[in-house]
Parts: structure tokens; C-alpha cells; sequence
């Protein structure tokens, strides 16, 4: 059923008690609710946007960003059903067993889960991104490299693909143009939250379990508010909330002439044993071909340096053999407490505290990006692939470029994420608020470390396994 609340009139005294009250309609919240549903779990999935895109509903995402560079807020972001699933490009990557296994770098770096238990979840996640189950990454022999594997989806847009399906479903109740603005809790257990439209209909939804499902900011913002509000009486105040948020910085470091019969790929990156012998987290790099033309301008820059090299690619490309390409690199972002998510004294139309995001690249992220675009210009001219010139921002130690235009992934993640100390962490390994009885998180606020993969797979397999532990 549908339940548009800036226009329907509902019932209060016949509302229902639900099993399951998700608020988001993104991958995360739509996943949970069809897992659930499938499950014959009664479920309220609560939308604060409309089916459309609307400026009433975007304008909530307009706020405050410090430190480096970064896209407007409410840019980033779509505040609508589907959530950001309706601009996001379809890349897909799951973790690898590496980003289970960060021990070496901290007690802040471990997941209180281990890599199975988010990747029992892969085939049934593709299933649904409508993408091959398969990543099939090829280790090349003798070197700290691997070419990588990575999906596209179509991309899947969830409000086109599920919108129907969820509101003709008999145990799924859909609600749009419905906001939180506060709930209603006795010894740390929710038992109902209120809900407000665009025309200020009011809504009370109760439930046994509550989701919140409202995206990489919005989780973190929700929940310094309520702690905000209610102190300690909804969950145990963890020095984390809202803390160690990631993103995966993207930048151009560089050009490179490439033997096209050893580098075949478009994806590398390096192993997690090299990963861990250097003391750093994980960097994808992206190898895209250049035409003919600028090829032929690297050549002549090359001849002029090194002109028996510059000969010997002179014979290769006439023969097809060697092509120029451009070097892009997405790569993780440690979890650093500076980096957080705070509350603004400017609030919405609701009355909520806007949040505002404080983040920069860190030295560490700097270790990261530099030491792993060495090793791979260093297996390029050892096994005599190609030659990269790195850009002069690395091999200076200059600051960040201001005039790249991906200064990250749009991938928000961390503020609310998983560890067993609450030192460290916002949720436990089911992804229950710690000190909570029933309210949980879903999405890659949840995220411990980031990988260097695009977000939205792993956070369709974390909804699956929330969705088995709810049910169970």
C-alpha cells in the first residue's frame, strides 16, 4: 500500500504494529524491505521525499561543508525514493578479504565481522544490481599487482525497478513525504517515531525493530540529534557518532605509455599482501586509453628525453603494439576521528539541526595514494610494460589539485560504523546502535574501513544480512 502523506488522510487509531519501520527508500532501505517482506515480516518503509524529485524535499540536503574541497551537499545526494540510486554511475565492487584484515594498522582498522560474512551475501546482492557474481581478478605472476575486476550495472534504478512491487506488496507499507521528527522510547527500546509531511500532517508509525536507512550523512546527523535531545536515554553516547567519515578521493596522477600486449586491463591494483608489507590501505588504479594522436605527442616528448626509448615505442605503435593513457587512481581513506559529521545551529523546516560535514585528506591518505603509484611505475618499467609520468602534485609533495573535477567517489561513508568498541564504533556486528534494543543502521555509514570499491554492493550485501538478523 501507499501512503502519500502530504495528501492522504490515515487513521491514527487503527495504525498497525509493524515487525520492521526502515526510514530511507534507497538500496539499503528498499533491499531490507523486500528481504524482509519475502520473509513475511510486516514492514514500514518510510520516505521523506516524494516518488518524484521535489526542491521542497532536496532543499533538507542543503548544508555546511569544511576542510578540502567538495561537492555541495545537496548535490551529492538525492532526497527522493530510490535515494542516490537514481544519478549513481553502476560501478560495482564487493570487499576483499584484505579490508577484513587491518589488524596491522590498529584496533580502529578491524571489522567485528570477517570476510565471509558479507560475502555469503554476493550472489544474491548481483542478483539484484543485475550484475555477474564472479570478480574475477588476475594476480600477475611474480609482482605485487593484480588486475581487477569490476562490474557495471545497468545501472539499476530502484524506484523504476521496485516502486510497484513494493506498494502492490501485502506485507510492505510504503510512506513518502513523511520526515522524522522525533520518537517515543521507554528504557532504551523505540516504540514509535512521528512523522511529518510538506503540509504538516502529522503521523505516528509504531514497530518492534527500527531502521535507520537515510544515507552516509544523514544516519550520523539523525543520531547526534536525538543524543542531542534525549542524551543517553535512547542508546550508550559513543565518542564515534558521527566520527571517522570516509570518502574515496579520485585524481588524475598522471600519463603513461603502455605496451598494449602486457597491460591489457583497465583496473589495477595492488595485492593485499603488498598492501600490508607497506603499511597502507588499498588504491585502485584506472588505465584509460588515449588516441592516436596524443599518443604520438607522448612518443615525441619521450624522444627528446630518451631517444633510443623513444625510437624503440616509435616501432611499437606502427605495429598497434603501444598506446598513451591517462592514470586516474580511487583509492580508501583512512578512518581518522577528524573527519566527522557535526550538528549546525541552522536547522530545517522541521526543525531538525542541520549537519555539517568537516573533512580533508589526511597524511596517511598521502602514504597511501604515493607509495602505491610507486610500486605500480615501479612493476611498469621492471617488467618493461610502460612508463608513467607521475604528475608533479606527488612527486613534489605539492598540495591536491583544485581543478580536478572528481575530488571523490560521492561515497559517503563511516559516522555510524561498525566495531565493538563503542571507543570506535556507533553499531555492533547485527548493526544495533550500541546501548539500543531496537534501533539499527543500514548502509555504508556503517562501513569500519572503506576498501578502495565503489560502496553500493556492499551495502545491498550488509541489508541482506541485517534483513536475516531481523528476521531471525
Amino acid at each position: 500500500m501507499l501512503i502519500n502523506l502530504n495528501q492522504d488522510d490515515v487513521d491514527q487509531k487503527n495504525s498497525k504494529l509493524y515487525d520492521v519501520a526502515i526510514i530511507g527508500a534507497g538500496a539499503a532501505g528498499i533491499t531490507l524491505a523486500l528481504h524482509l517482506a519475502l520473509n513475511k515480516q510486516s514492514v514500514a518503509l518510510i520516505e521523506g521525499g516524494n516518488y518524484d524529485y521535489t526542491d521542497e524535499s532536496q532543499e533538507i540536503y542543503k548544508a555546511k561543508s569544511i576542510g578540502d574541497p567538495y561537492y555541495d551537499l545537496d548535490a551529492t545526494r538525492l532526497r527522493y525514493f530510490g535515494g542516490s540510486t537514481n544519478h549513481w554511475g553502476g560501478y560495482c565492487r564487493t570487499f576483499e578479504s584484505i579490508d577484513f584484515n587491518r589488524g596491522y594498522l590498529g584496533e580502529k582498522f578491524e571489522w567485528p565481522i570477517d570476510f565471509y560474512e558479507i560475502d555469503k551475501y554476493r550472489k544474491q546482492a548481483c542478483e539484484i544490481l543485475e550484475i555477474p557474481a564472479t570478480f574475477k581478478d588476475i594476480t600477475v605472476a611474480n609482482s605485487n599487482i593484480k588486475q581487477i575486476d569490476i562490474h557495471e550495472s545497468p545501472p539499476v534504478r530502484f524506484r523504476e525497478k521496485y516502486f510497484e512491487r513494493l506498494i502492490n506488496n501485502q506485507f510492505i507499507d510504503v510512506y513518502i513525504n513523511s520526515n522524522l521528527t522525533d520518537v517515543k522510547s521507554e528504557n532504551r527500546k523505540i516504540n514509535e517515531i512521528k512523522l511529518i509531511s510538506y503540509t504538516f500532517k502529522n503521523l505516528n508509525v509504531k514497530a518492534k525493530n527500527f531502521v535507520f536507512a537515510m544515507g552516509g550523512i544523514e544516519n550520523s546527523r539523525y543520531l547526534l540529534w536525538l543524543q542531542q535531545v534525549y542524551k543517553d536515554k535512547l542508546f550508550s553516547i559513543s565518542p564515534s557518532l558521527g566520527k571517522y567519515w570516509m570518502e574515496h578521493p579520485h585524481y588524475k596522477l598522471g600519463q603513461a605509455l603502455i605496451d598494449k600486449s602486457k597491460v591489457s586491463g583497465y583496473y589495477y591494483a595492488l595485492s593485499g599482501n603488498a598492501q600490508k608489507k607497506q603499511n597502507i590501505l588499498n588504491c585502485g588504479f584506472r588505465v584509460h586509453h588515449y588516441d592516436e594522436k596524443i599518443t604520438k605527442k607522448l612518443i615525441r616528448q619521450v624522444l627528446c628525453l630518451a631517444p633510443s626509448l623513444g625510437k624503440k615505442l616509435i616501432n611499437l605503435a606502427k605495429k598497434d603494439l603501444v598506446c598513451g593513457a591517462i592514470l586516474r587512481a580511487s583509492w580508501e581513506q583512512a578512518p581518522d576521528f577528524s573527519n566527522m559529521i557535526t550538528l549546525d545551529t541552522e536547522k530545517d523546516k522541521f526543525g531538525i539541526p542541520k549537519p555539517i560535514l568537516n573533512w580533508k585528506k589526511r597524511p596517511f591518505d598521502r602514504v597511501t595514494i604515493t607509495k602505491s603509484v610507486a610500486e605500480f611505475n615501479k612493476w611498469l618499467v621492471e617488467t618493461d610494460r610502460g612508463r608513467v609520468q607521475i604528475i608533479d602534485w606527488i612527486t613534489q609533495e605539492l598540495d591536491y589539485p583544485n581543478d580536478d573535477q572528481l575530488l571523490g567517489g560521492h561515497h559517503h561513508m563511516g559516522g555510524t560504523r561498525m566495531h565493538n568498541n563503542i571507543k570506535f564504533g556507533v553499531v555492533d556486528s547485527d548493526c544495533r546502535v550500541h546501548g539500543s534494543k531496537n534501533l539499527y543502521i543500514a548502509g555504508s555509514s556503517v562501513f569500519t574501513t572503506g576498501g578502495h570499491n565503489n560502496p553500493t554492493l556492499p551495502i545491498v550485501q550488509l541489508a541482506l544480512r541485517l534483513g536475516d538478523h531481523l528476521i531471525t
